[in-house]
Parts: C-alpha cells; structure tokens; sequence
C-alpha cells in the first residue's frame, strides 16, 4: 500500500496512491530535478491544459545541514506545486484547494516557511523597499509590479503552504496514513498494516549530487572573458542553471551562484578561494542556493548588486542560516551598485539595471576599456518577455507601471552590447528569445531554458558548451606567476625579494585530474604550491579527507626532511602549482633563517591540517597566522576546563573531555575535536561545563583570528546546530 523509491542518497518518495499523497523526503539541491529525471514528475494535461504531476508533501530532514550541504532547499519542490502544478494559479485545473504541505520539526517547518515566502516574493512591504534606499513613489512602483506578479495579493505563509509538526508521537498525515520519528532523520511511516521506513542520514562519504555530468576543463584566465557555466533552469536535468564567470585582469567574478557551484567550479579547475566576489542578479533558488558553497572560503567573497537586491537576497540567506543578518558581514564584503549607473570596480565597469520579477532583481552590464574602445557583457537573468511587460501597465488608476517606465525597460533589455545572454524561458515571468530578434548586439545568447531552441530561435541567438570562452580582451600575460608571488609575499613577507624571485624561477606543472601528485609513504623530491584548482588530501589511518585550494604549500615538510609524506594528495580538477625542488626549498629556508621558525610550527599546524576544522580550503598564509597564536595549555585528568572567555575557541590535541550539563554528562570531545564554537558565533557563554576524562593537551585560539574566515565561521556553526539537535534528542 507504501510505495517507497529511493531517488539519491538521502532523498526518498513516499506515495499512498490510494489516498492521493505523494511524499518528498527531503529537499537538498535540484530535488526537483532528480524527481524530473525519475520519472516521479511527468507532463500530463488536465481539461485541455498542460501541467505536471509531482508531491504534494515534503517531509523536511531534521538536519539543516549534511556533510556541509543543505539538506532543505524546498523552495523549488513548492514553486513547482504551485506553479507547474497550478495549486495557486486562478482558475486553473490544478488548483484544487489543497496547498503544498511541509513536514517536520517545529524548527525546520518554520526556517522553510519564512524562506519560501521570502523566495516568492522578496522584501514584502513598500517600507522595507525604502529601507534599501528606494524612494517612496518608486518604492510603490516596485510593489504594484509584485502585486501584479501575485495576482493581485502577497500571501502570507500559512496562506501558501500547511503545515504538519512532528513530535515524538505518531502523527497522522491524511486518511489514516501517520509517520513517527524513531531518531535523527530516521522515521516510519504507516498505512493499515503497511510499515515502510526511511533513513534521510548521509554517511560520512555521500553527499547530494547532480544530475548532469560535466566534463573536467583547463581554461586560461584573460583579461577580459566571459566562461558559460550553465544555460539551463531550474528544470533542466541535463545543464546547471543560468551563469557566468567573468576573468578580469586575471581575478574570477561569478555571475549568480546557481545549485551546486562547487561542482561547477571544480570541473573548471577554481578553487572557492580565486574567487574575488560574485555580481548578483536575484534571490531565486536557481541562481542563490550555490551561496552557501561560497561562504566555504577562507576569505570574505565580495558582494556587488544593487542595495534593493542585496536586502532581499540577504533576508533570504539570513533566514535559510537561522541568523542575524548583521552576522552575514563574517562572510561577505558588501560593496552596493549605485542603479542605472556605471560603478568602477578596479577599472571593470559594471550598471544594474533593475528588470520586473517576483522578488528584486537587476539585471547587469560590464565593459572594459582596450585598446580598441570597451568591450561589454550583458547578462540578462530572469527578464520579462515584452508582452508581459505590456500586461505590466497601469490603467485607469489600476496597480501596475506607467507605459513610459515599460518603454525604458525594453529600451535597456536592447542595449547593444559585444555579448549578450538574454532569459528565453518563457512563461508568466521569464523572457522570450524572439522579442531580440532586432537586438543589435554583436552576439546574441539565448540561455534559462530547459527546451532546445527552435529553428526560428536559432536564428536570433547562439547556444553554448559547458565551459565554453568569450574572450573579449585576450592577456598578454600569464597570471600564474602573477598569484604565485602575491601567495608566497604573503606567506614570506620578511625575505628579501631577490630571494622570492629564485622561488618563482621554476616550472608551473599542469596535473591532470585524479592524478596522484604525492603518494603517501612515499618521499617527495618536490615542494608544490596550488595556483589554481583543487588538490585531495587524504589519511585514511587518521580519517582525514580535506580539500586544498588555490596558495595552499603541499610536500613541504617530507620534503625538506627526505620522510615519508604521511598523507596522499591528489588532483580533484585540472590543477597548476608552482613546482619547486626540495634542496632549493631547504636552502631557502635555511638562508632566511626560518628553518626554527618553521621547525616550531609544523607541528601545530599540522595538526590544525588534521582536523575536520582547520584541514579545508585554508591557506597556507592563514595557516600561518593561526599557529603563530595558539596558546597550549596541558589539564589533569578531573580538572575543570574554563571556557567561559567569550573570545576563545579551544581545540584538543591529545586526551578527551567531558560535557556537562546541569552535572549531567551530554557526551564525550576526543582529539581533533573542539569546544566553545557557541562563544564564537554569539558571543555568549554556554550553559554547558567541560572536565578532562584523561590528561589532555589543549590549545585555544582567539576570536579574532578566526572569525574573518567564512568556512570556519560556518563550520562552527553547523556543529552548534548538530550537536544541539542531539542534545535536543
């Protein structure tokens, strides 16, 4: 009577067809996308009109977050409810009153209601669009455009969706069908005498993939150039979503950040770490959820968009992270775009133009001068198509936009431009290829669709390859050269020039992927340093898997001693390092004296590499700065461990200790574990009490140290979150 299909690891369908209830189970990146390629979404036609079939129920994981990944992203599941399956369009043979329905903790159930609502419409009042600088009568502009989008009113949450909280009971669904939580993301569901149960837990190995393959490439940073990363929707099983990267005088900008931007960055050989900022055209899920990769960095991503984007993405990423707003300044640089305007960023000019959707969006130009005049990009995410934006217009006092406002908007869509990707999805709220077929752009992309183009549309625009390059300024210059040396300024800033220059005298290795570089037990002749891509660290004794990025200094340490390197490395993208021999490197280190220095190092750090903490897109630079502050300290087995200085995160190097809580023990914290993360993200001391089980050897680190570091900020907070669902349970 329980029909149960695993759809990917972690992710299952339930369905009773006897009662009508289709069950999701959990909704991590391109659940949807995964149901498409299944078979559990299908095309079907209802009264002469097409829709899709699909759930009608999400059951939400009680973790947030697995293996760094989010396991609810519902957005998109619920948009295609309501709208490809027409649960909220007027009139239509799919709306049948029913409304999607979340599933869950009380916790998660409310995190995904606020961040759909805010997903669907954005800043949802003319106050809060003044809030982001926006005048008051434009301001009433913006929200009749919204109010037109929602057919004519924003509903609230409970208005979208219902809702079923689960408990420690049985808790029914509909018709006799019930489901019961038997541990964390572990439940059962029941119908008659029908028992089936559902694990929604990732081993420690699994994560969320996608449902494409992308072919590993080896592309060369220009001065000005445009990469195509991704042409599709959030429909499309077979492409990434809509984006680009841009190379400026060999920096990487992203375009959005679609689901599963590290999948994409690491076909195309960049580490999380190149990455100088990403330019931001809207909220929506298909160009937001690679967000939280992005903050998997060792340094603050810049931010650029207009100030009314900015305040709707942000409500969105605060809401989906559970926290302040003012704590996404631990991840980002925000630098505004002042609208209608070119912005100079270093010599790359870029003008947002705000375009008619659902939630705030601009759409972007970008033009660099040459030597032959500028040369210009346009990228137009989610635009409307021209009948849509005739429908816009306000009449006899109606909501909507004067005919003069839509004139300007159609105006700026044409710009001409070197290069131009324009929306061709269709639909109530996307562009259409055709009303570009006078575009005087000298090439035209059509991109944002999941249906091939037609002959007519193949007239108009060109498509594009994974991968594929624009070169519009082509360098004169190989930037390889250019990062090895700010990376080894950065790490050596004491040593004489000349001296730096004897390092950068040597070969840059291309490797191909999944090639062993260094293999473990064995000696390396060769120190390397990352200059672009993405190199596996693994002990398998020691259960470390870690990824090291862009400036991050491998074999340094076997190779200077001739051991035996205790870890193995390997290229996970096509990856280039700066290849040095290990006498030279040895003699470098003794000339400048910092053979001591080093000696009294390596051990805390590579310890700090060993851990799940510390061992991950962490440069060799902020390695550094990090060890050069560890304060050690050695406690008696029975002794109490302060942790009540809020500015201090503790790390166990040897022994383990006790949590307490109330003079209850909550668990145990072995080696390479650490305790005071709560300190670090609130700035709060914990209720909870720490004794040495054993004798232990500590050390702690300042606030300060480590708090501009993204992917430690965000590791941390994932552990508080984990480890207070399991006290919870």
């Amino acid at each position: 009577m329980i029909k149960k299909i695993k759809i990917t690891a972690g992710v299952y369908w339930i369905e009773v067809e006897s009662i009508g209830v289709k069950i999701l189970c959990a909704s991590p990146n391109d659940s949807v996308k995964y149901m498409m390629k299944g078979g559990l979404i299908q095309n079907i036609e209802k009264d002469g009109i097409s829709l899709e079939s699909g759930p009608n129920y999400i059951l939400l994981s009680d973790l947030m977050i697995q293996n760094s990944q989010f396991s609810n992203l519902a957005e998109f599941p619920v948009l295609q409810m309501l709208y490809k399956q027409g649960m909220i369009i007027p009139n239509h043979p799919g709306n049948n009153g029913r409304k999607p329905t979340l599933i869950g903790s009380v916790e998660q159930v409310d995190i995904q209601m606020e961040y759909i609502y805010r997903g669907n419409y954005g800043l949802d009042s003319i106050e809060e669009i003044m809030q982001a600088g926006i005048d008051k009568d434009y301001a009433k502009e913006l929200m009749d455009i919204k109010l037109k989008f929602a057919f004519g009113k924003l509903k609230k949450s409970h208005e979208l969706l219902d809702k079923i909280y689960l408990n420690d009971h049985k808790v029914e669904i509909k018709d006799g069908l019930s489901i019961k939580r038997i541990s964390t993301n572990k439940f059962e569901f029941t119908y008659n005498d029908s028992h089936v149960k559902v694990d929604l837990n990732l081993d420690v190995d699994e994560e969320y993939s996608t449902t494409y393959h992308l072919g590993l490439t080896n592309f060369r940073r220009e001065y000005f150039s445009i990469i195509h990363t991704g042409e599709g929707d959030g429909w499309d099983i077979k492409r990434p979503c809509m984006g680009s990267i841009i190379t400026f005088q060999g920096k990487i900008y992203l375009i959005d950040a679609g689901p599963n931007i590290d999948a994409t960055l690491n076909a195309l050989g960049i580490s999380v770490n190149e990455i100088e900022g990403i330019f931001h055209t809207h909220a929506h899920d298909d160009h937001f959820a690679g967000i939280t990769s992005l903050i998997q960095s060792d340094h603050k991503l810049k931010y650029y968009s207009s100030s009314l984007v900015r305040a709707s993405v942000f409500k969105k990423l605060s809401t989906l992270l559970s926290i302040e707003v003012e704590k996404l300044d631990n991840f980002f640089d925000y630098i505004d775009l002042e609208l209608d305007e070119w912005n100079n960023i270093d010599g790359l000019e870029i003008k947002p133009v705000l375009s008619p959707h659902p939630v705030e969006t601009n759409i972007l130009f970008f033009r660099v001068l040459g030597d032959n005049g500028y040369k210009s990009y346009a990228h137009l995410a989610d635009i409307c198509s021209f009948d849509t934006l005739d429908s816009l217009e306000s009449k006899d006092g109606g909501i909507g936009i004067s005919l003069s406002k839509i004139d300007k908007i159609k105006e700026s869509y044409l710009e001409e431009v070197d290069v131009k990707k324009i929306d061709n999805g269709g639909g109530m709220i996307h562009g259409i290829g055709s009303d570009f077929s006078d575009d005087k752009s000298k090439k035209l992309m059509l991109s944002h669709s999941a249906q091939p183009l037609t002959r007519e549309l193949k007239q108009i625009g060109s498509g594009a390859p994974f991968g594929s390059i624009d070169i519009l300024i082509e360098a004169k210059q190989d930037y390889s050269y250019e990062y090895a040396n700010n990376y080894l300024g950065s790490y050596f800033p004491n040593v004489p020039r000349h001296w730096i220059k004897v390092l950068l005298n040597n070969p840059m290795k291309l490797f191909n992927p999944e090639t062993i570089i260094i293999k473990q037990e064995t000696i390396p002749d060769s120190v390397y340093m990352i200059v672009t891509g993405n190199v596996e660290m693994i002990h398998t004794q020691e259960g470390v898997f870690n990824i090291l990025s862009s400036g991050a200094i491998f074999g340094d340490f076997s190779g200077i001693h001739a051991t035996k390197s205790p870890q193995t490395f390997r290229a996970s993208s096509y990856v280039k390092a700066l290849t040095i021999p290990a006498s030279q490197y040895l003699s470098f280190i003794r000339e400048n004296s910092l053979y001591a220095d080093m000696e009294k190092l390596n051990d805390r750090r590579s310890f700090l590499e060993s851990t799940w903490l510390f061992g991950e897109s962490i440069s060799y630079a902020q390695l550094n700065k990090i060890t050069h502050n560890l304060i050690k300290k050695r406690y008696q087995a029975g002794e109490v461990i302060d942790d009540k200085c809020n500015t201090m995160l503790k790390i166990i190097i040897k022994g383990s200790i006790i949590k307490y809580l109330d003079n209850k023990e909550i668990s145990i914290i072995n080696a390479g574990e650490f305790i005071g993360e709560n300190l670090i993200i609130y700035g709060e001391m914990s209720n909870y009490n720490y004794v040495a089980k054993d004798n232990c050897t500590i050390v702690s680190i300042d606030k300060q140290f480590i708090d501009t570091i993204p992917i430690i900020f965000w590791k941390l907070y994932v552990t508080n979150n984990k480890r207070e669902k399991k006290f919870e349970n």
